[in-house]
């Protein structure tokens, strides 16, 4: 009768090697992880100052299709906590902010800036009563805020959506948004600036 060997399992060899085969793969995923979101944080700066000189060429160069109202923008986030970059209009006379159907990306959101990206702010910004209903929000004081996450600035009744609000005069300089908004991974890590003077110029590093 022929003899049958004994399974003796895996070797402690075998089993380190897995081990380690199961390491590598791991922090592999786990840096491309990690340059994924870097590059997400990256490109929402990129994508604000290349709006914030769009808006600015706009705010000098083209009058408001609206009468008597001015440019604006809004960097914001969603009940969710994704972020947007949002075009709209601002009017001087009754201090009034419209954000109703004034954008047509991302379906009336704004630009998406990625839900994997954090944005604080350092600055001074009008503390805007915003209501999600109509859209619209008229301003009040500014506000001076130190290390301030844009979820949470801005908001009136404690209801998302308001923001940090950006604005320039036909000479160039900047009415609303003075400051330095910082982009982090989820991490907590900084990844770039973007500053914004007030004499208008602005730059992302």
């Amino acid at each position: 009768m022929a003899k049958h060997k004994k399974n003796q399992g895996y070797s402690l060899v075998e089993l380190i090697v897995v081990i380690a085969i199961i390491a590598v793969v791991a922090g592999l995923s786990l840096i491309s992880v990690t340059l994924i979101h870097s590059a997400k944080a990256k490109n929402a700066s990129t994508t604000v100052d290349s709006e914030i000189s769009t808006l600015i060429t706009k705010s000098k160069n083209m009058s408001s299709d609206r009468a008597g109202w001015q440019y604006a923008a809004r960097i914001y986030s969603d009940e969710k906590g994704a972020y947007y970059f949002q075009k709209g209009y601002y009017d001087p006379s009754s201090k009034t902010y419209d954000f109703k159907d004034t954008d047509t990306e991302g379906e009336g959101k704004g630009i998406a800036l990625s839900s994997y990206v954090v944005i604080k702010y350092t600055g001074t910004c009008p503390n805007v009563a915003f209501s999600n209903s109509t859209m619209t929000g008229t301003e009040d004081i500014n506000l001076t805020v130190n290390d301030h996450e844009l979820k949470n600035l801005c908001t009136a009744n404690g209801n998302p959506g308001g923001g940090l609000f950006i604005r320039f005069a036909k000479d160039g300089t900047c009415e609303s948004g003075v400051g330095d908004i910082r982009f982090y991974k989820r991490n907590g890590n900084i990844v770039a600036h973007e500053y914004i003077r007030a004499n208008g110029s602005h730059q992302s590093r």
